[in-house]
């Protein structure tokens, strides 16, 4: 990657990411947490974000069983944050 450096190292940008994943705070409350601008802890998740996804499969075998997950994450009540 060229250009200025990212601030935080790539151990602390991994574990933003698996924070921002795991518990969905919104930047402005992540950036603090970590030392960063809410722009920078936004890039980091753009950026590192899709190399850290797990790739789907393309095929199953036939005799394989799935599980859907139906976990429901917690957000924030946007009639509150209207006001």
């Amino acid at each position: 990657r060229k250009g200025r450096p990212w601030s935080l190292p790539l151990e602390d940008r991994a574990l933003l990411v698996a924070v921002y994943w795991r518990t969905n705070l919104t930047m402005r409350q992540l950036g603090p947490l970590f030392g960063v601008s809410k722009s920078a802890a936004d890039r980091i998740i753009d950026h590192l974000g899709p190399l850290l996804a797990l790739q789907p499969r393309k095929r199953f075998a036939k005799d394989a069983v799935l599980i859907v997950d139906g976990t429901l994450v917690p957000t924030r009540d946007h009639t509150v944050a209207e006001r």
